[in-house]
């Protein structure tokens, strides 16, 4: 990503996701410094040096951060899969974000299809970033026994990338997948790419991989997360947030648990970080204004004023309403009207109100014009949320409200007044309720609201059922929508905007025209309806 931008183009090569032909693959930016023809190189002569094992690990963050939006020389950089583009797409699979215009109704209205764009290149950019993976786990291991590195910087780079791909294929489930407590879809989970697909031989054998079940991935990205947990250090020098570490695969599995119902392991993963050097910062913006040096922040990609995903992409340009800024995804009245979130909270600063249309937008990514905000994957605030639900859902009321209030109280104007009491909750299932609306309020604008709605799709006690109504913006727009505790009128909400199950199959998205027609094994397990 911005580790060293003059050798960016130097290293890469890996194959798209239709496993046609082997190809060789630059960062998103083209316009840096080649030290040798791109085409000259091979997997070996990219782990030559100890500098060059370096640059292509930094390869793989950037297939993280910024792959091709389209497939064609003339492709765009939208910071798919998660340099911007998850975070977008998470809140506008979710109505707690609403839309201004239609760059983003395909999926805001839920209208995609196997060929519309941003499903699409959640998918291809997703399974190259894997490839990349792979490929840099296999060269480095080259390196190691060739004592171009040693044993330790190996290890990390090795668990640098099982992070990733344990992330990349979470990611994954929740777009083209069914919960893990859902029927349905024949259990399809992931197609599991775990080595390299870069020689003629091996794209035939990738051809032969069919999808693997939900359970069986998910077991997957828990094996994954436990290795990277064991391989990587503490921090990665100057790089603690931008690059994977011991905390963040821990952090994750909090997440993954969360979505595999396993509240037992959530909380034991949980209290791993308590005494860690991650911690809540004092200021909930402090994340977002200091995203490279911050204790909560526990795994970020990195974006820069030259390396984002351009004026079409970047976090900044869609949700600010600040001067250079789109403005293009707003925050909801279903989310700010909550009687959950206090007039005083200290998290109503991160929103910015606009006159002139009365409504208000996310004011986290704050400098739209330089497109430089880092997308934040997992924060601190998340694993005391994560621990909090999985200990009330287990029946331990104390362990839950500690936790709760733990994220909530530092946004409090008066927390010795305004925290939570036992005697606030009548029941473990009222608790329960207060932290999925804690997450809301703490994860705006962050893409975290799509994960739970598709988690909870069948939930005991909380079931989302599907795909929520959202609000029209020009329906609200001027109307004095924004009231703390007040309604949400049903005329706000659009009519191509209505409820939509979960056994319906826009619930989940298909896998791409492109991979139907080339790969025979995935064109017989397309996801259900489409």
């Amino acid at each position: 990503m911005l580790y060293k931008k003059l050798y960016r183009n130097l290293f890469a090569v890996m194959l798209g996701t239709a496993f046609i032909s082997v190809s060789l693959f630059t960062a998103c930016e083209s316009d840096v410094v080649d030290l040798s023809p791109v085409d000259k190189l091979s997997d070996l002569t990219a782990y030559e040096t100890a500098e060059r094992c370096e640059l292509s690990m930094v390869g793989a963050y950037d297939a993280a951060q910024c792959g091709m939006y389209i497939n064609s020389d003339n492709g765009w950089q939208r910071g798919y899969p998660f340099g911007a583009a998850g975070i977008e797409q998470g809140e506008m699979r979710g109505e707690d974000m609403n839309l201004t215009a239609q760059f983003y109704d395909i999926t805001y209205s839920s209208n995609y299809s196997v060929s519309s764009t941003n499903n699409v290149a959640m998918w291809e950019t997703s399974f190259e970033a894997i490839n990349r993976y792979n490929t840099v786990m296999e060269g480095e291991k080259i390196a190691k026994e060739n004592g171009v590195i040693d044993e330790a910087t190996a290890n990390q780079y090795q668990g640098e990338c099982l992070f990733l791909r344990a992330m990349t294929y979470h990611n994954l489930l929740v777009h083209f997948a069914l919960p893990i407590n859902a029927e349905g879809n024949n259990n399809y989970g992931m197609p599991l790419y775990l080595t390299a697909i870069n020689t003629p031989e091996a794209i035939e054998k990738g051809l032969q991989i069919g999808r693997s079940t939900v359970a069986e991935t998910y077991d997957q990205i828990i094996k994954d997360l436990d290795e990277a947990e064991k391989l990587l250090p503490d921090a990665v020098a100057a790089s603690k947030i931008s690059r994977a570490s011991k905390g963040a695969a821990i952090a994750l599995k909090t997440r993954v648990y969360l979505h595999m119902r396993n509240w037992a392991k959530v909380v034991e993963e949980a209290k791993k970080m308590e005494g860690s050097r991650f911690k809540l910062e004092s200021n909930p913006g402090t994340p977002f204004t200091a995203q490279s040096d911050n204790s909560e922040s526990i795994f970020s990609i990195e974006n820069s004023t030259d390396d984002n995903p351009d004026v079409n992409g970047s976090i900044g340009q869609m949700m600010s309403a600040r001067d250079g800024g789109r403005a293009i995804i707003t925050s909801s009245p279903t989310v700010y009207n909550s009687k959950y979130w206090t007039k005083d909270d200290k998290r109503r600063d991160l929103l910015l109100y606009r006159a002139s249309d009365d409504y208000y937008y996310c004011d986290k990514y704050q400098d739209p014009t330089s497109q430089d905000a880092w997308a934040p994957i997992i924060r601190y605030a998340e694993v005391l949320l994560n621990e909090a639900e999985a200990a009330a859902r287990d029946n331990n009321k104390a362990l839950a409200l500690e936790k709760l209030n733990e994220v909530r109280n530092r946004s409090l104007a008066n927390p010795a007044t305004e925290a939570y009491k036992a005697s606030d909750f009548a029941d473990m299932k009222s608790l329960v309720e207060a932290i999925l609306w804690e997450r809301r309020i703490e994860f705006h604008g962050e893409g975290r609201r799509w994960e739970d709605i598709h988690r909870l799709a069948v939930d005991d006690l909380f079931p989302s059922k599907g795909i929520p109504v959202k609000i029209e913006y020009a329906n609200a727009r001027g109307e004095g929508a924004f009231v703390v505790g007040g309604e949400v009128k049903a005329e706000w909400f659009g009519a191509s905007k209505k409820f939509i199950p979960y056994t319906d199959k826009r619930f989940i998205w298909p896998i791409p025209l492109n991979d139907l027609l080339r790969n025979p094994t995935l064109a017989a397990q397309q996801n259900a309806g489409w």
